[in-house]
């Protein structure tokens, strides 16, 4: 079956336990500048797959201190990377967060966006040269807006390194600017009129500009939200036909056939800017239409699922940005869910049993969210997961503890609905449970009681309980 892209692993830390040891260690590195005792604790975390968010952690502590440890954040970044601890889509993500943040961050440290960009002048840039030229549109009009204009008189007062500076981002922003309008007519014209994805990359491989082929991915995801009268207008059969198009052209630039001409550094940045789009609240319209592409894009395998999962931890569009990425989960289950070896399902029910065995052994309700969310199970796998988890509660005499963990879980790893159609499965298998737990009507009853109480469940569904098994 399909699996992620991405090495699986298991990290020995919950993500909150991780960042608040990754945070002791920022500081203590900061101080000390030790950079083998850093890497020998970063590698003993044993947690690779957040590493993203180590490196948002480096880049935005070092905001807040003097160039000297900005200078040693940048050599432990590409000393990290050397070791294999930190790769460049990793880096890349963890760096976007900060940029999709810039305007939040200024209220802290007010020169974040010259920061941010002075970071990527230094020898970071060996872990993805582009990633200076990728900044979007309005961080490099911020930053051409905080160096002093030149006199109109010629004559001035400014540096000249000063002045050299705003002349290279003026240039690099009108670039940019130009780059987009003319990526705009071409979708328009060859992708969504001719269905040419050859004569797209023609005209990329003819502009000679590869920092920019992220906006590629952005441009085209987002005209079936704004063509036709926007996306409110647009019939749900021409929104469909144009993701086609869409994936189809990232799927062409990605290949060999297309020249390469889209790395995975570039599809993962234009859909983390994507979710930048993403409005709070985000409508449903809008909700349904990029979870819709970025499911598209795991099943076409143009994105690994270990992004869907880096980008929810690290809030990429915010709580709009959020929900978007859990419903795009939900729905490539057999992309997200953890890899297996031999993918037999026989393991992976062993998977789950073990799963909530341990939660009742442990009580650790943080720690089954966390075994949950990895698993990324279908809307009816995770009633199935909770029907389980009541039963073997009632086999128990502890049913309130599963309840707790569906109470504390509700939101997070499943919805009301989905704790509707669990009990409504427990209903359904009661009569089989009766052989072997004489109780388990009486359980059930009680179970049900409970749940009502707690507003997991409707008073009528009391009724419902009393028709179905007594």
């Amino acid at each position: 079956g399909p699996t992620c892209r991405d090495a699986p692993d298991a990290p020995r830390l919950e993500f909150g336990k991780f960042r608040k040891r990754a945070l002791q260690l920022v500081e203590e590195f900061l101080c000390a500048q030790d950079y083998e005792g850093m890497v020998a604790s970063i590698r003993a975390l044993g947690c690779p797959s957040y590493h993203d968010e180590l490196a948002t952690l480096l880049v935005r502590a070092s905001m807040d201190r003097k160039e000297v440890e900005r200078k040693a954040v940048v050599s432990l970044l590409n000393l990290l990377a050397t070791e294999n601890l930190l790769s460049r889509p990793q880096f890349a993500r963890g760096f976007e967060k900060l940029v999709l943040n810039w305007d939040d961050i200024r209220l802290d440290v007010p020169d974040a966006p010259s920061q941010l960009a002075a970071f990527l002048t230094d020898k970071v840039g060996l872990l993805d040269r582009h990633l200076p030229d990728r900044l979007p549109e309005g961080l490099l009009r911020s930053l051409v807006e905080a160096l002093p204009p030149p006199s109109p008189s010629g004559a001035s007062s400014v540096p000249g390194a000063v002045r050299a500076a705003r002349a290279v981002l003026e240039e690099h922003l009108a670039e940019l600017v130009a780059f987009k309008e003319e990526l705009s007519h071409k979708l328009k014209v060859d992708l969504f009129e001719r269905n040419s994805p050859e004569a797209v990359a023609i005209w990329l491989r003819n502009a000679g500009r590869p920092a920019f082929h992220h906006e590629v991915v952005l441009a085209a995801c987002l005209p079936s939200m704004s063509a036709e009268g926007g996306l409110l207008f647009a019939s749900p059969t021409a929104i469909a036909e144009r993701q086609r198009l869409a994936l189809d052209l990232f799927t062409y630039l990605s290949g060999t056939e297309g020249g390469c001409l889209a790395t995975e550094v570039d599809v993962q940045l234009g859909f983390s800017r994507l979710l930048g789009t993403l409005s709070s609240p985000a409508t449903k319209l809008q909700q349904e239409h990029i979870v819709s592409i970025l499911r598209g894009a795991v099943e076409h395998e143009l994105l690994p699922a270990e992004f869907l999962a880096s980008a929810r931890r690290l809030r990429f569009g915010g709580p709009a940005g959020v929900e978007v990425l859990r419903l795009a989960q939900r729905q490539t289950p057999m992309h997200s869910r953890r890899v297996w070896g031999s993918g037999d399902e026989r393991q992976f029910r062993t998977e789950v049993r073990e799963a909530i065995l341990e939660y009742f052994d442990s009580g650790s309700v943080s720690e089954l969210g966390r075994i949950v969310e990895e698993l990324h199970l279908t809307d009816i796998e995770q009633a199935r997961f909770m029907r389980k988890m009541m039963v073997t509660g009632m086999e128990r005499g502890n049913a309130e503890v599963a309840l707790d963990a569906v109470s504390a879980l509700l939101g997070r790893c499943w919805t009301l609905d989905e704790v509707r159609v669990a009990f409504e499965q427990l209903r359904d298998v009661a009569q089989d449970l009766v052989l072997d737990f004489p109780r388990c009507r009486e359980y059930t009853t009680d179970l049900v009681a409970a749940a009502v109480g707690r507003g997991l469940l409707d008073k009528t569904d009391l009724l419902l309980d009393g028709a179905t098994i007594v």
